[in-house]
């Protein structure tokens, strides 16, 4: 989806992934992120949220929680992160990363409250009362009161699926005063999600009816008195949507694939400031006829946008890389592998380099994730020992230490 913007924005970093994963420094089956391209996509959006008033958290499930990556967002001012689950929360933790908010898609379970005030977040989203007072217990053993995000539902409202839940917006005031009114916990603001969605007719990142649902809420909880300090607004969020979420009265965003260039907004509009700094390196692992089949245990494309015809580039050469196209197993198959048809005419073999170019979602495969700075100094065309290449991390943030 993203390689025409990839090969003219950044290509150094084709040619990086490409020369590390020949040298064996780089293995089949690893998201290799560009830390410098990062560094400079999370300054523009940590200049463009000063201007507009909004503080940001990283979401960082995109990129599997890589702890390098989180930690050059921190460098250029992005210093928090929110929690989409649990073990979001322990992944950034692990990787030294504050906790700004926790339970915002999935809702803490029974029995974790302790370790979420342990996190001590500075936020936790709840959907109903029953998390509140849970949350609320295991904020009074911590001994301090911990604020929380009410999620907000409108009747006409549209999520994905499994995303939906929260307090309804008719009787917010008095849902809000049920939990302000438990030991523990103060409201502090409310959330919605998503907030803004791509419109691929009018190539332009729009508000939601959930927006208006959730600026709804914010309106009529101050005016009813309570403190209503944050207003969350995650979705499909880059420098290019945050005038337009400040405007409408947000106050707290939540970028995540905004900050390595791969949202629709960014194929809409080639002048956005962020650039793909995330590619998926494979190789080809045989041939049958003339298919050949690449390594796909990490391949999750999010498709924001629906079905698309999808590209990689593929050769053992940086200076001589052919684009070709790339099938995929179906829904809810096991990615084994991708294939790619008709190509040993084309001069594929086994052990060639398949670069992709896509929305990633590196928390749900079995892929790793190893950044790489450097690229931008000169030295990308130089062999794999004169770039500054990091760790490799599973999709949960842990050290991989094994050859899978």
């Amino acid at each position: 989806m993203f390689l025409r913007r990839l090969r003219e924005a950044n290509p150094g970093l084709v040619t990086a992934a490409v020369r590390l994963h020949q040298e064996q420094a780089v293995r089949a089956n690893t998201y290799l992120l560009d830390l410098d391209a990062l560094r400079s996509n999370a300054e523009a959006e940590v200049a463009e949220a000063a201007r507009h008033g909004l503080s940001l958290y990283v979401m960082a499930k995109q990129f599997g929680r890589n702890p390098d990556a989180l930690r050059t967002i921190a460098a250029a001012g992005i210093d928090s992160a929110v929690c989409v689950d649990l073990q979001g929360m322990e992944a950034v933790r692990r990787a030294g990363t504050r906790v700004g908010h926790v339970g915002h898609l999935v809702q803490p379970h029974r029995g974790s409250e302790d370790a979420v005030l342990a996190a001590r977040p500075e936020v936790v989203t709840v959907f109903d009362a029953q998390v509140a007072a849970r949350i609320g217990e295991a904020a009074e053993r911590a001994g301090r009161v911990q604020d929380v995000l009410l999620r907000v539902r409108g009747p006409e409202d549209v999520y994905y699926f499994g995303h939906a839940g929260g307090f309804p917006l008719a009787n917010i005031e008095q849902m809000a005063g049920r939990v302000e009114a438990i030991a523990g916990v103060r409201v502090a603001g409310v959330t919605n999600f998503p907030c803004m969605a791509a419109d691929p007719v009018t190539r332009t990142v729009r508000p939601t009816r959930n927006f208006a649902t959730l600026t709804e809420a914010a309106n009529r909880l101050r005016a009813a008195g309570f403190a209503i300090t944050q207003v969350n607004a995650p979705g499909t969020t880059s420098a290019g949507t945050f005038a337009e979420q400040a405007r409408l009265g947000a106050t707290h965003l939540e970028p995540g694939n905004g900050l390595h260039g791969t949202t629709p907004l960014h194929l809409f509009d080639s002048a956005q400031p962020e650039i793909p700094a995330i590619v998926y390196i494979s190789e080809v692992s045989h041939l049958d006829g003339d298919d050949a089949y690449v390594f796909a245990a990490g391949y999750y494309v999010d498709k924001v946008l629906g079905d698309y015809r999808l590209t990689a580039l593929c050769g053992s050469d940086p200076e001589c890389l052919q684009e070709v196209e790339v099938e995929t197993a179906d829904a809810g198959a096991i990615h084994y592998y991708c294939r790619l048809p008709d190509v040993r005419p084309r001069g594929v073999r086994p052990g060639d380099s398949v670069v992709f170019c896509f929305r990633p979602q590196v928390f749900v495969t079995r892929g790793r994730t190893q950044a790489v700075a450097g690229i931008h100094t000169g030295s990308a065309a130089g062999p794999a020992a004169s770039l500054d290449l990091r760790g490799v991390y599973d999709g949960e943030a842990r050290p991989a230490t094994g050859v899978a």
